[in-house]
């Protein structure tokens, strides 16, 4: 049986719609994807807002003058109303299309681990966040920070 091009046309944008995971959210100010099985779980209009997703994946939208990049994990959460999740790994700085970022990853007591991304914007920032146990982090953290290519902030 042949379908008409037409009939193929809105199959396609049905499946496009139909399978898409992206998120856009005017109270956080961003436009994300996450990886496949991290489908959204709440948004809290805050503030600060907050969306939850499956696998232990956040996102954080706070208003107001953010903190340097370079200012450090102790400043960045603490701006946020966080606190540090455990012993520093790693601090260092980088750039995704959504701007320039901070990255900490952070082991805490019970073999969990924690990734954070700074994201500073001109009203403030988002941050990032994914725990997880220690068995599954390495390969669920590659697949968050993948997705973070398609983080878009206004």
């Amino acid at each position: 049986m042949r379908l008409a091009p037409l009939t193929w046309c809105l199959l396609l944008v049905w499946c496009g719609f139909g399978c898409s995971r992206s998120f856009s959210s005017q109270d956080l100010g961003v436009q994300y994807e996450p990886p496949s099985g991290m489908g959204l779980r709440s948004v809290e209009a805050g503030p600060p807002a907050l969306a939850r997703f499956d696998g232990g994946l956040e996102l954080r939208s706070v208003r107001g003058a953010a903190p340097a990049l370079d200012s450090g994990p102790e400043a960045v959460l603490g701006a946020a109303g966080l606190k540090v999740p455990g012993k520093l790994l790693q601090d260092t700085e980088g750039t995704l299309p959504a701007g320039p970022v901070a990255r900490y990853e952070f082991s805490q007591t019970g073999g969990a681990r924690t990734l954070v991304y700074f994201v500073p914007r001109k009203d403030g920032f988002v941050l990032v966040s994914f725990s997880a146990p220690e068995r599954d982090y390495g390969a669920l953290s590659a697949r968050v920070e993948r997705s973070l290519s398609t983080l878009r902030t206004w």
